[in-house]
């Protein structure tokens, strides 16, 4: 009897550290949280967009799919792997470019537009429990993941055109989030800066560029298992290089490991997505 007395505390305790887990909330789907969490993380998300610019090409309807990895270590730090692996759509070829106006042509391929192959080191600085809010930092850089095949057909070596076919980019910026009565409050502010790039700033032919990259959201107190959530991002030089997007999105957390996230996109002007949608699904572990 003396030992289940003893017992019964610990099995309380223990079962009160296990429920925070229980009721963890989801992130959006581009504004990440500055806590960096524990453990390992896998997305999956694809994304259907709509009037996107680019450098020789214009009007790009297609969609993307991208896979990310990452893992926490030693209770500030995370390390996260992204990994576009799939672009196709179709688009117009632009004035000045020696064809007739409005040619239609396909891009396609193993890769991503303005998201390339990045590796990120994540630490975070302060924590909720000790400031009322979480904050850190991001640092890393990548290359594009492939080329992106198109039927733009060159007369001058006889062969099809291709986009995004050289170039890196490096990135970092802060993260911040805090809990309000109504939800977390996220904002990342950023910037990448692109080098050797082709075929992708849409001012025209241009190869290494600075962009800012700003994201904000607000994840509300949830409706039931469903989280509301409202993002705004902005990816841009503030020159001939913008997208502005307002996010709608529902967040779904399944059991204690996996999360189900879908949302629409709407331009607000620029070089971006007009307008379109995408789906995420994200397992812990």
């Amino acid at each position: 009897m003396k030992r289940m007395g003893t017992l019964a505390p610990m099995l309380i305790w223990a079962a009160c550290q296990v429920q925070p887990a229980l009721a963890r909330e989801p992130e959006p789907m581009r504004t990440s949280q500055a806590a960096v969490g524990s453990g390992a993380e896998v997305r999956l998300w694809y994304e259907a967009f709509n009037g996107v610019e680019l450098d020789e090409a214009e009007e790009f309807d297609g969609w993307s799919a991208t896979a990310e990895a990452s893992v926490s270590f030693g209770e500030r730090y995370r390390l996260r792997l992204t990994y576009p692996f799939k672009t196709d759509g179709d688009a117009v070829i632009k004035e000045g470019q020696g064809y007739p106006p409005d040619t239609d042509i396909t891009i396609e391929g193993n890769g991503g537009v303005y998201d390339f192959l990045t590796f990120t080191f994540e630490h975070q600085l302060f924590f909720a429990a000790d400031r009322g809010y979480n904050l850190g930092y991001y640092l890393g850089g990548g290359t594009k993941a492939d080329r992106l095949d198109t039927t733009k057909y060159n007369p001058e070596d006889g062969r099809y055109d291709f986009f995004n076919h050289t170039g890196s980019v490096f990135h970092g910026g802060v993260k911040f989030d805090r809990v309000h009565g109504f939800g977390r409050v996220l904002a990342n502010a950023g910037i990448r800066y692109y080098w050797s790039s082709d075929d992708i700033y849409p001012g025209g032919n241009k190869d290494s560029f600075l962009a800012v990259d700003l994201r904000g959201a607000v994840v509300f107190q949830p409706w039931g298992p469903v989280h509301p959530v409202v993002e705004l991002t902005y990816l841009g030089d503030l020159s001939d290089f913008n997208q502005l997007t307002l996010l709608p999105e529902l967040l779904w957390s399944v059991g204690d490991h996996v999360d189900l996230k879908a949302g629409a996109t709407i331009g607000l002007g620029g070089t971006g997505s007009q307008y379109g949608g995408q789906a995420e699904i994200a397992v812990h572990f």
